[in-house]
């Protein structure tokens, strides 16, 4: 019997007969997987903390016809502060519905669990403002999947936007890019949306910085940021 080490967190669980579990665990090196805790809701399992929900852990894994099972797990956090905020939880819990919807087993999702590690991490331990961390995770998830907008230049007249004196930036959600205030009229005001240059900065700012900075950041308001974050997340899910 093969065993495999990963490290992973869970982000689902589901009831499996009678005292089993299947988990989906987002890991370092075998993308997500789906896994059977077997007895795992029993009260003196070893896997009744690991297959939690949010439960970061080291997994040895094995498969048999087809399937992957645990073979022993350690516990590495727990995330506690954040599983007894409502509040936070639910917003993890949103995050966690989209991961599992725009990734497949299997999938290198190396990148995205460091995103989600360092998300939950700054929930669970700071009191940032939530749109600050909550769109930044959105937009570094899809820039990590190949969605990031042209950030740079306008689409229509190549004008640097990061140069440029103007206030506002268009953003075109249908076609994904950056727009100048000179260049708003060509683009039909239903497919775009209305932005500040500070929010823009704080985009460009998500989109190219590492993953542990992301959230190295203030605004005024966020406002933009947050509208911006929910467009753009909208726009491409939409798409797939």
């Amino acid at each position: 019997m093969k065993l495999t080490k990963v490290k992973g967190i869970v982000i689902r669980e589901v009831a499996y007969k009678d005292n089993d579990k299947i988990i989906t665990i987002l890991t370092d090196s075998l993308g997500k997987v789906s896994a059977i805790a077997k007895g795992a809701k029993k009260t003196n399992s070893q896997f009744l903390a690991s297959s939690q929900y949010l439960v970061y852990s080291e997994f040895v894994l094995y498969q048999n016809t087809g399937y992957y099972y645990l073979n022993s797990a350690s516990v590495i956090n727990t995330f506690y502060n954040l599983r007894i905020d409502f509040d936070k939880l639910q917003i993890v819990f949103d995050m966690t519905k989209m991961i599992n919807s725009v990734t497949d087993e299997n999938q290198d999702c190396e990148k995205i669990l460091k995103l989600f590690l360092n998300t939950i991490y700054v929930l669970d331990k700071y009191e940032k403002d939530i749109k600050l961390v909550t769109n930044s995770f959105k937009i570094k998830l899809f820039t990590l999947l190949g969605f990031a907008p042209r950030q740079d230049k306008c689409s229509k007249c190549l004008k640097p936007l990061l140069e440029d004196k103007d206030e506002y930036v268009y953003y075109d959600f249908i076609d994904n890019v950056f727009i100048c205030e000179e260049c708003m009229n060509t683009v039909d005001k239903k497919r775009r949306i209305r932005i500040s240059k500070a929010t823009y900065n704080a985009i460009f700012f998500v989109i190219r910085t590492d993953i542990k900075k992301i959230f190295s950041f203030e605004l005024k308001s966020y406002t933009d940021f947050e509208l911006f974050g929910q467009v753009f997340t909208d726009s491409i899910i939409s798409g797939l």
